[in-house]
């Protein structure tokens, strides 16, 4: 999975559970306590589409089944999921939003997207590109020239990960400022010189290296080439265009505080640690500190993929994919994966950030958009949106 947190080593750094908010609760507690409700914890909901029509008549049920069996056998704390088709769409929920007290998850919850908000960015970018406003084929000095190997590194190796910056996120000083202050707020030069302090792991263009460096540097790109802050160009050029009521850039925008709370869990003694407030959204920043739900989500990748929020130059640009030598995501593109489902080849990207993890992507031959959200760090969701493509394969 391609994460804002991907590369951190929690092994490496016990202080990270140390210092978490613990709010332990057994597995066995937690699903015969969520199984008693007498409110399901799911929501199909009414949309703009209309799910009333024949498909998602049928699909509605199985879905749901689907969901919440696989919100059991993944042991998930809470799970929302949203599936757009081309005349109907379908939203739902299962688990908790919190544990205590007690919060049933609902289909329209916020929660945490993590580096799916590099696909996002990547929009705004390559907007630009159309205006005429940069070039992919710029190198960083034209925006940050006292970075490493800026005048060899383009815009284009930034997007993709094959620009061979260290990734901030895997220097040892960042967990130690971390853990020392909780809460922490950062700012992109900070991140970027955690990034620049660490050893290349490639020259620029040698090869795919994931990085959360890449993004913090895009956001410098960007305002520089707009002069206006990053959470502006998303709000008006994303968010607002496209009824995104539920989405921001947290950190940069004043967000709503979210009802929904971050969980790990540790199998070999079944007990759950709240990590709600561990970290800023400022230590993500343009890497993965979006908040969204799986509505506003599917929302977006349905309109990359089927409307003109990307000309189809810029889009084809999207999906040149560079090897990754992970089955699971053979490819990745301008902050696009390729993802293997059932239901057929399958584009978007995944997301974990402390707490939280994500997975949105499009599938061409449905013509379907998928998107399923956790409040669990360690989850598996790619696992959950194979279950939901499965039911949608079989129709």
């Amino acid at each position: 999975m391609l994460c804002w947190n991907d590369m951190i080593s929690k092994q490496a750094h016990p202080m990270m559970k140390r210092l978490a908010l613990a709010t332990a609760l057994s597995w066995s507690a937690f699903w015969s306590a969520a199984c008693s409700e007498s409110t399901v914890p799911f929501q199909q909901e009414e949309s703009s589409l209309g799910t009333a029509n024949a498909l998602c008549d049928q699909l509605s049920p199985q879905l749901q089944g689907a969901l919440e069996e696989a919100a059991l056998s993944e042991h998930l704390s809470g799970v929302t999921s949203s599936l757009r088709l081309p005349n109907c769409t379908w939203q739902g929920a299962a688990g908790r939003a919190q544990m205590k007290p007690s919060m049933a998850m609902k289909a329209d919850d916020r929660l945490r997207a993590g580096s799916i908000t590099k696909t996002f960015v990547s929009v705004v970018v390559l907007q630009l590109q159309a205006e005429g406003k940069l070039s992919l084929e710029s190198t960083l000095a034209a925006y940050v020239p006292d970075f490493p190997l800026a005048h060899s590194m383009t815009v284009r190796q930034l997007l993709n990960h094959t620009s061979g910056t260290g990734n901030y996120t895997q220097n040892p000083a960042f967990f130690t400022q971390a853990m020392a202050t909780p809460g922490k707020t950062w700012t992109p030069e900070e991140l970027i010189a955690l990034g620049a302090a660490l050893s290349p792991s490639s020259e620029p263009g040698a090869r795919w290296a994931y990085s959360n460096t890449n993004y913090i540097l895009l956001k410098r790109v960007i305002e520089k080439a707009t002069g206006a802050p990053l959470a502006q160009q998303l709000r008006t050029r994303i968010f607002e265009p496209l009824s995104l009521r539920n989405t921001g850039l947290d950190g940069d925008e004043p967000i709503p505080p979210l009802a929904v709370h971050g969980y790990t869990h540790s199998p070999k003694n079944g007990t759950w640690t709240d990590l709600t407030g561990l970290l800023h959204p400022s230590a993500a920043n343009a890497a993965g500190a979006l908040v969204s739900n799986a509505e506003d989500l599917s929302r977006f990748f349905q309109a990359l993929f089927e409307d003109s929020l990307l000309p189809p130059q810029q889009l084809a640009e999207m999906t040149q994919w560079v090897p990754t030598e992970d089955p699971a995501m053979p490819g990745y593109g301008l902050a696009l994966v390729q993802i293997p489902t059932p239901a057929g080849p399958g584009y978007g990207h995944t997301g974990s950030i402390p707490g939280f993890s994500a997975v949105t992507l499009y599938v061409p031959e449905q013509r379907a958009t998928l998107s399923v959200l956790t409040n669990l760090e360690d989850a598996n969701h790619r696992q959950v949106a194979q279950r939901l493509l499965k039911v949608l394969a079989g129709r």
